[in-house]
């Protein structure tokens, strides 16, 4: 059958929270809508009354990995989000979005009103809309670039800047303190925009519980600068 679980494998991954998710592995997240193949619960940091999150049983990284045999997964994970949508009374399915457009990549084009605190040829910085610090700044590249785990030994130098102008907006907001911040990056697929962007949060002492589970030392989906680096240096690519 096209796109069928056998298409995907029946690996999961332990250290992914969506697989603990979908083999019910995670007290905390409420099953809105399951099946063998596809589970739908609601996303925890909503962008509108009615968002909800649809996943596949089996690990799969990202968009990215999918592939022609993968149409009808895709097709299905769409008919269980409308079917999700109609049982909360929303039947206007002009006014849904399943997809978008790169946020970032028009932020990088100034087709929005995010504030570009600085930018140069290759890269832009601006606040995070919902800051988990009192400094919280992201450093994006203008040329789309999938996610952290996308990236090669070939982009060490792309990196490289994009944590050199993450230190220079501390140093342009007076952040002195660097041992008392956190940059890094989310691991798939918890990166809310599918267009790298580097996190760059201060005082890190100051961040509450909640951000301490998006960006602490302790998060299992968020992975420093630093590592990143080391990680495509040593082996050439983001684990």
């Amino acid at each position: 059958m096209e796109g069928s679980t056998s298409d995907l494998g029946t690996d999961t991954d332990e250290n992914c929270i969506f697989c603990l998710i979908a083999n019910d592995r995670d007290k905390h997240t409420e099953i809105i809508q399951k099946n063998e193949e596809l589970v739908c619960f609601r996303d925890i940091h909503p962008a509108a009354p009615h968002h909800y999150l649809v996943i596949p049983r089996q690990h799969i990284l990202s968009c990215f990995s999918l592939q022609e045999q993968h149409v009808g997964l895709v097709k299905r994970m769409a008919d269980m989000g409308n079917a999700v949508l109609r049982g909360h009374g929303i039947t206007d399915m002009k006014d849904i979005s399943l997809k978008r457009d790169c946020l970032f990549c028009e932020i990088a084009n100034d087709q929005t009103d995010t504030e570009i605190l600085l930018s140069d040829t290759e890269l832009i910085c601006f606040r995070d809309s919902k800051p988990g610090s009192m400094h919280h700044y992201l450093v994006a590249p203008r040329t789309h670039v999938g996610n952290c785990r996308t990236l090669q030994k070939d982009d060490i130098p792309l990196v490289e800047q994009m944590e050199e102008m993450g230190r220079k907006i501390l140093g342009k907001n007076k952040v002195n303190d660097l041992d008392d911040i956190r940059m890094g990056f989310h691991l798939p697929p918890f990166s809310s925009v599918p267009h790298l962007h580097l996190h760059i949060l201060a005082p890190a002492s100051q961040m509450s519980m909640r951000s301490l589970t998006r960006y602490g030392p302790q998060s299992y989906w968020f992975i420093t600068v630093d590592k990143v680096l080391h990680q495509l240096r040593t082996q050439s690519k983001v684990t």
